[in-house]
């Protein structure tokens, strides 16, 4: 309740400022209409008069305001990740500011920021809920900063503390791959697998598929990707993993076709897929100069037969 109080009101005080130049240009206008026109039954300009024509225009311009600010009031209403964090941190004591002022730094992806904030309210006395929240978010600013290795034991003290198991264990899986711990980290997404994933981590088997390309096992990655294009999981990130697996075994027709699937089912972020398919092609031409040959093959342009010319009244064949 606190949380959003504060934020509520912090939007209301902000539409309030944000109306004021409005409200000065509404009673501008209606001044200088009235000196031009006059007033109406010829009023004379009071002060009584100039309180009421301000308190009028500037009403005017904060109902315009709200009006167009209303989105803005609405999500000033709902907690960042509500469904994660419920009402944890919700009340008015030291704790909750800190931690609501980290969430604003995380939001704005101000990590080190969030992270300070975040360190300061374990000071504090918590409750159980209280400490998984605040581990798993310990553990993302870890993550997102490129320390894999501190976010880990974060997860693992979420987890135990009740935090939604399926989220720290999905970026306790990820922490594992990215320090390079592959053993660990495919545990923890065969984990995932094993206690039935909420439908929303379409993304599993992907992120299992490129837990083996990182390892350089090829065979096994496809075997993943293969899963995730049966299921039409996560379709086109698949297929450009098919086509990055492709390139570790050599198979660069393959390897073609699979890159050009990819980019047309919409592939997110094609620039960056495009950067890494090149630099793993010149590294694997690297690793295997036998290869380039075969590579030289594929990059051929294929050769068109001419088009058959056909006599009018000629059936077509």
């Amino acid at each position: 309740m606190g949380d959003r109080l504060r934020r509520l009101t912090a939007r209301v005080l902000n539409i309030a400022v944000k109306a004021a130049m409005p409200g000065i240009i509404i009673y501008s206008g209606l001044l200088i209409s009235f000196v031009l026109r006059g007033t109406p039954g010829n009023a004379q300009f009071s002060p009584s008069m100039h309180l009421k024509l301000v308190l009028v225009s500037y009403l005017t311009a904060l109902f315009a305001t709200l009006v167009m600010e209303y989105k803005a009031l609405q999500r000033a209403a709902v907690r960042v990740d509500e469904e994660l964090i419920g009402n944890t941190f919700g009340g008015f004591r030291k704790p909750d500011k800190l931690f609501c002022a980290g969430m604003d730094c995380y939001m704005r992806d101000e990590s080190r920021q969030a992270l300070e904030q975040f360190l300061e309210v374990q000071k504090y006395e918590l409750t159980e809920q209280e400490t998984g929240v605040l581990s798993f978010y310990i553990g993302r600013c870890y993550q997102i900063l490129g320390c894999p290795a501190n976010a880990v034991p974060y997860y693992e003290t979420a987890i135990r503390s009740g935090f939604p198991r399926h989220f720290a264990k999905l970026f306790q899986a990820r922490s594992y791959s990215e320090g390079g711990d592959f053993e660990r980290s495919f545990e923890a997404f065969q984990d995932l697998l094993d206690h039935d994933p909420p439908p929303e981590f379409y993304f599993l088997y992907t992120d299992i598929g490129y837990l083996f390309i990182k390892q350089k096992k090829p065979e096994q990655a496809i075997e993943w990707f293969q899963r995730s294009i049966e299921k039409r999981q996560n379709y086109a990130f698949a297929l450009s993993g098919m086509a990055i697996a492709s390139l570790q075994l050599g198979d660069f027709a393959a390897a073609k076709d699979y890159r050009y699937k990819a980019l047309i089912n919409q592939l997110s972020e094609p620039r960056q897929f495009r950067s890494y398919y090149n630099e793993t092609k010149a590294l694997m031409l690297d690793e295997h100069p036998e290869w380039a040959e075969q590579e030289q093959q594929t990059a051929k342009p294929e050769q068109t037969k001419p088009a058959q010319t056909q006599e009018p009244g000629q059936p077509e064949q």
